[in-house]
This record gives structure tokens, sequence and C-alpha cells, in this order.
């Protein structure tokens, strides 16, 4: 038993130690791209010796990969919670794909920084394009079949697949102008979830008139909601019916 205690104990910290050179891999990445990066920049930023790098890894390919898989199975993670947390209908599971991708947790400079080194050296490297391309292809059939089970028995102009290739393009196209630009703010998230949405709206009207801000988030500014009375707020500016004469208001206030 002293013996099974011990080999589980190496294995954990084995995984422990696995995991904390991945994390240190993925924050070099983000710093200083994938061109030039060695092992020993990993080794410095961890805080071990290069020969701790090689012994889990092997050789710098092996371990670039490795830091690749484990922030798409940690994209993969959020994913499968966020599914499991929404309504049954497509219409909500496309919604809840346009607040993943744009998510804080998600759309964090860190992670846009080594998703578009990856994607930057697809033409380069066999191995970065087959694992990118694998995870890109599958995330556009998760889409096309959500917009095809939503386009059922409706003529909408366009093959699912068409849209959902859309919707993908715009939603890598907002990554990756805010990755170079530096537009990552709350506000600019938003602005790319509305811009989701409407696109969305284009083919499905009905299910994505309005886009409401994910949970915990203010409205944004404009999106004004009916007072309590059920009528519209009053605007700045808006003119005021009028209900006696002219001279008769000379002395009254103005807003």
């Amino acid at each position: 038993m002293a013996y099974a205690k011990e080999s589980a104990d190496k294995l954990n910290h084995a995984a422990e130690r696995r995991q904390e050179l991945l994390k240190g891999t993925l924050s070099v990445i983000a710093r200083k791209g994938l061109s030039g990066i060695t092992i020993n920049d990993i080794a410095v930023e961890v805080g071990c010796s290069y020969g701790v790098v090689n012994f889990y890894f092997k050789t710098k390919e092996r371990l670039l990969l490795a830091a690749l898989d484990m922030l798409e199975q940690e994209y993969e993670a959020y994913w499968q919670r966020m599914m499991a947390d929404t309504a049954s209908t497509p219409a909500d599971r496309l919604r809840a794909v346009i607040d993943i991708d744009f998510d804080r947790r998600v759309a964090t400079p860190k992670n846009m920084a080594v998703w578009t080194a990856f994607w930057a050296e697809t033409s380069r490297v066999p191995a970065y394009r087959a694992r990118c391309g694998e995870l890109k292809r599958r995330s556009l059939q998760r889409l096309t079949d959500l917009v095809t089970e939503l386009a059922a028995g409706r003529d909408i102009g366009l093959p699912a697949e068409m849209i959902a290739r859309g919707f993908y393009a715009i939603s890598d196209g907002c990554w990756i102008y805010n990755h170079v630009t530096g537009e990552i703010s709350p506000a600019d998230r938003e602005r790319d979830r509305q811009l989701c949405n409407a696109y969305l709206a284009r083919f499905f009207p009905e299910e994505f008139r309005t886009l409401p801000p994910p949970k915990g988030t203010r409205r944004p500014p404009g999106d004004e909601r009916p007072s309590k009375a059920g009528s519209p707020r009053k605007t700045a500016g808006a003119p005021k019916p009028k209900t006696e004469p002219t001279s008769a208001r000379a002395g009254t206030s103005q807003e």
C-alpha cells in the first residue's frame, strides 16, 4: 500500500509539473511568438533547468503542440459547461457561442496572442496546420449543425454551411482585429457580440432581433428599457407637446 501511495504521489507530481511547464510555455508564446522560441526560454520562465523541460517533452515541437492542446482543452471545457447551462433551442446555443467567443475569460490578450501565433505559422509548419485545421473544421461543423437545426423548414436564402462559415469568419476576424489593434476592453467585446448577433439576425430575425448582455453585465449605452408604466423613456432634446400659447411659457425652465 505504501508503494501504491508513493506511485500515485509521483504521478500527481509529474502531472502538476507538466501543467506548470505548459502554462509557462503559453506565457512565453504570448510574449515572444513562436519564431525563435527555445526550450531554455521555457525553462527560465518556469524557473527550472533545460533538462527538466526536455525530460517531460523530449522536443520543442512536442512541447509547443502540447501547449496548444492544453489551450484548446480549456476552451472545450468552458464550451461544454456553457452548453450544459444553456436552454436546448439551437438559437439559445448559438447565442451561447457568441458569449463564449467574447467572454472575458476566453478572449484575453494572452489567449489571442497564442492562437494567432499558431495560425500565423500554419503555412510554415505542417504540424501546426494539421492541428489548427482539425480544430477549426470541428468548430465550423458545430456551427453548421446548429444553423442547420435552426433553419429546418425555412427558406433562408443560403445553405446553412455558408451562413455558419460567415459567422465563423466574423468571429475570427474580430479576434484578429482586436489582437492587432489592442481593442480588448469590455465595450469592444460587447461591440463584437452585437456584430455577430446582427449577422445572424439577417437570416433569423425573430430569434436574433436583440442580444441581451451576458449575465452580470450592464446594458450597453443607448439600450433603453421601457418605463415602469410601459411607455418609452423620454430622450434628451425631445420636443414637448404644446399645451398652451408660446407667450405663456416664456418664463418656464428649459430641459
